[in-house]
């Protein structure tokens, strides 16, 4: 898995993989956005992530707290 990827290219292969994946962008608590899927597994599911430019990196942690939350591949930011 790479050390990171840009926030934009999370929402991106997000939206590819599934085009049901919303980000909403006034419901996070300060630099937050939260990605939602309304339907993994029968259950609607959202996770917050940091928003400060779409150039921000999400880390390793937090792409594998995403894989977790919505059921994705273990390779799936490989």
């Amino acid at each position: 898995m790479p050390k990171s990827y840009t926030y934009r290219q999370v929402i991106r292969r997000l939206k590819d993989h599934d085009k049901r994946f919303d980000v909403y962008q006034d419901r996070g608590k300060g630099s937050e956005r939260i990605i939602f899927h309304p339907d993994i597994d029968g259950v609607e599911r959202s996770i917050p992530i940091k928003h400060h430019g779409a150039g921000t990196d999400i880390y390793v942690g937090e792409l594998k707290a995403i894989i977790r939350r919505f059921n994705l591949p273990h390779d799936f930011f490989n």
